[in-house]
């Protein structure tokens, strides 16, 4: 769990930006394609992406076998050319990142473009605001055979860009971090998880290493940009307001100011560790059925929602783990949306391959059941114990709460977190004042908006 979390984090601050890459039958991506490269027919379907995820690979591989007459091509858009050597776990860069959007923004912005996207890093908002994005919602209301009630609607609702969804979510993970519960009941410490700030993390963490030793920190292996693009997405629509920049802000310098005071404090360390034994917090992403429910079963830890700026809870945060968009100039549409419906699936929604919780209801209730059964016979990965059938059924039940809760979504803009990742250094160096580098990420960022 705490390597996936790294990853999600390293996605966020643009060090490492996806894992996963498929050799499977994909264009170069050289070129964009126009739409009048969709067959006139409608049996020819573009895809869009920076790199092939297995859960889009299978989905293609088995929607050929019930419709073979309609073809699919998904063409990548690397910084690099992709080679035969390339495996499942390269990473993909910063560069990478940047071409993908660049490439498809162009085509987009030219009525070009594929029939469906990879949203993920994509400015949505943009593309939502220039109406190069088909609303999911009419497609849906267009279709019988579609039944909403199947998925997690909240998750849908919170997706939306004002009351369109536009970016089709296939998959979420709750974000949240756990506390080492023997330490915390030691020190007579209670949190209340719905009321705690920054600031009050930082004492508590204090109060906490002044019992266990000063080698202890809050966190291990968490750095400062990651810190900073965690903030931006859980503030996102507080910086980013109604398509103007906030950042030349008390809110955004308060930000700055609380992450360079927790290293400069100890609190956290800028340094690399194995040693998770250390440390008196851990984030901790609800990752999927299964994990999910070793997390809130697991005596060691006890599960809070993040601390917020200000102390003021606005649901628990989820973050979509791969969206897809339908250009709105696209002839196939009908097509396309037809092969999405079918990645909603409960058949695709069950395959392995599935990242994240499904948003499918019902094989979250069959993977959390298959889930029970093995922490009753104590077969549950990463417990090593037996559970009654009464408190694993209580832990789901929390579980439930979670997901149906789930009303924040953490998104960003990739090029927004870039921008102040860049300008953020030179404030935690010392070099420039908070107020000296707000105004920076406000110009570049405002620049950048009316691009």
């Amino acid at each position: 769990m705490n390597l996936k979390r790294r990853w999600f984090l390293s996605l966020l601050a643009m060090i490492v930006v996806l894992s996963g890459c498929s050799s499977s039958s994909v264009g170069s991506g050289t070129e964009g394609s126009t739409n009048e490269q969709s067959d006139q027919n409608g049996n020819k379907i573009e895809i869009a992406t920076m790199a092939v995820t297995p859960y889009l690979d299978e989905a293609v591989k088995q929607y050929k076998k019930i419709r073979p007459d309609i073809q699919i091509e998904i063409k990548e858009y690397l910084a690099r050319p992709q080679t035969e050597e390339m495996t499942s776990s390269e990473s993909f860069s910063k560069s990478d990142v940047e071409k993908y959007i660049q490439t498809v923004s162009t085509q987009m912005m030219s009525g070009k473009g594929a029939d469906i996207i990879v949203m993920n890093d994509l400015p949505q908002d943009k593309y939502v605001a220039k109406n190069m994005l088909t609303n999911f919602y009419d497609l849906m209301d267009k279709d019988s055979e579609f039944d909403r009630n199947q998925y997690y609607q909240n998750i849908f609702k919170n997706s939306q860009d004002g009351d369109g969804l536009y970016a089709m979510p296939f998959s979420f993970v709750i974000d949240a971090l756990t506390g080492n519960t023997e330490l915390l009941e030691k020190a007579n410490i209670k949190i209340d998880n719905k009321t705690w700030t920054w600031d009050g993390f930082k004492e508590i963490s204090k109060k906490l290493k002044e019992q266990v030793g000063e080698d202890y920190v809050a966190f291990v292996n968490l750095f400062p940009i990651q810190m900073l693009a965690e903030y931006i997405e859980a503030n996102y629509d507080k910086l980013i307001d109604q398509g103007q920049a906030n950042f030349d802000s008390d809110l955004f310098r308060d930000m700055m100011k609380q992450i360079k005071s927790m290293y400069d404090e100890g609190v956290l360390k800028e340094e690399f560790s194995y040693d998770y034994t250390k440390t008196l917090f851990s984030k901790a992403n609800l990752f999927d059925p299964m994990s999910g429910l070793s997390q809130v079963l697991d005596p060691k830890l006890k599960l809070y929602q993040n601390p917020t700026v200000n102390g003021k809870y606005n649901g628990t945060p989820f973050k979509s783990y791969f969206t897809l968009g339908i250009n709105s100039k696209s002839k196939v549409q009908e097509e396309a949306w037809n092969f999405i419906k079918f990645m909603l699936s409960e058949e695709m929604q069950s395959s392995p391959v599935v990242q994240g919780f499904p948003l499918h209801k019902g094989v979250v209730e069959k993977q959390l059941n298959d889930a029970k059964q093995q922490a009753v016979a104590g077969t549950l990965p990463l417990l090593e114990q037996k559970f009654d059938a009464e408190t694993v059924e209580s832990k789901i039940q929390e579980l439930h709460q979670l997901l149906d809760g789930a009303s924040r979504n953490l998104s960003s803009d990739h090029k927004v977190v870039s921008i102040a990742i860049e300008e953020f250094d030179s404030y935690m160096s010392g070099q420039k004042s908070a107020e000296d580098v707000s105004k920076l990420i406000q110009n570049r960022v405002n620049t950048y908006i009316n691009e």
